[in-house]
């Protein structure tokens, strides 16, 4: 996929709720081995953004992020990690320090069809594909494409539920993150 190329840059947009106002963000790939690709994923917080940035962190790198949250926010208060998966036509995998992989989307799927991870803590991650478009339905730039969505539940503390949105050709495009106090971060991928 053009987008696992080294170099490759995204930019993305994070909104709180349904409110206006938004977040630009940055991905870039910064290496590919033999399609394990890592990425560099950064946007700044502002003061009305710091209170979430918990429940995404923590969703993001689990029990790492409290416990190393300085490495991921720097002096400026902008968050910045990298993070390692797998990014193909078949699907998306994040990749642990220790090169397990946690599946988050398939594309060759039905509605219903599940499966699980066990992370290191023990605890166990549920993926159900909640929605496969059969027709061009999702707004993605000018582009109208084919989406599946997969549902996690979530046992990291303020959030309740993670929704992955996926296509065949251009990856993971976006992310949902419904958080314990009703508000929904959503971010799309460009």
């Amino acid at each position: 996929m053009t987008k696992n190329q080294v170099g490759n840059t995204s930019t993305g947009t994070i909104k709180l709720g349904g409110t206006a106002s938004s977040i630009n963000s940055q991905v870039k790939v910064v290496e590919n081995n033999n399609g394990l690709i890592a990425v560099e994923f950064s946007f700044p917080i502002s003061s009305s953004f710091s209170g979430t940035v918990d429940g995404i962190g923590n969703a993001l790198y689990g029990e790492d992020f409290n416990k190393y949250k300085s490495s991921f926010i720097d002096s400026s208060g902008n968050f910045k990690g990298k993070f390692k998966f797998k990014n193909s036509s078949e699907g998306v995998a994040i990749v642990n320090a220790s090169g397990k992989q946690a599946v988050i989307m398939k594309y060759d799927v039905n509605v219903g069809d599940k499966w699980t991870y066990t992370k290191k803590n023990g605890k166990i991650a549920n993926y159900k594909v909640t929605k496969k478009s059969t027709t061009d339905d999702y707004d993605y730039g000018s582009l109208k494409i084919k989406t599946v969505q997969v549902e996690r539940t979530s046992s990291e503390p303020g959030v309740t539920k993670i929704i992955y949105i996926g296509n065949h050709k251009f990856g993971l495009i976006g992310i949902e993150m419904y958080l314990e106090d009703g508000s929904v971060v959503k971010y799309t991928i460009s």
